[in-house]
């Protein structure tokens, strides 16, 4: 969450920006009568999440940050995609484009490739902080696998 907030608080600064968002629609099944708003909202924690939405005047931005890259993260926003078109907090923005961006300290050029081929903008993004951190990972977690392709 840290490689998440960083970034949007460097390129979007001035956007709405929401961190940790749950999204979708609570199930009818778990919302039975006469629950309070508090309630419902606590019945929220079901819900998927993503590490950030930011709104601009002319999208929403979707955001899924990884410092070692996943290729389970490429699906999440394709997922996040989805479940952003029932989640009520959202509806007044709908009419705008989304953008769903992958933001990835650790380069991994297949990821990449397969992420942009999914629509999804990949960005690299690595604070000072990062080069410690991934120093403190075993050496064999230090890079992405090294999948050749051609």
């Amino acid at each position: 969450m840290r490689l998440v907030s960083e970034y949007v608080a460097k390129y979007y600064p001035t956007s709405l920006q929401f961190t940790r968002v749950r999204l979708g629609a609570t199930h009818p099944q778990l919302l039975p009568a006469g629950l309070s708003a508090e309630e419902q909202r606590m019945l929220t924690v079901w819900k998927r999440w993503a590490d950030a939405i930011v709104v601009t005047r002319t999208k929403v931005i979707l955001v899924e940050g990884a410092i070692l890259p996943d290729p389970g993260d490429v699906s999440k926003l394709l997922l996040y995609e989805q479940l952003l078109k029932y989640t009520p907090e959202f509806q007044a923005y709908m009419d705008r484009d989304i953008e769903k961006q992958l933001v990835i300290a650790v380069e991994d050029p297949l990821l990449t490739k397969i992420a942009r081929d999914a629509g999804i903008k990949v960005i690299g993004f690595a604070p000072d902080w990062i080069s410690d951190y991934v120093q403190s990972l075993a050496q064999r977690k230090q890079r992405a696998p090294l999948t050749y392709t051609e």
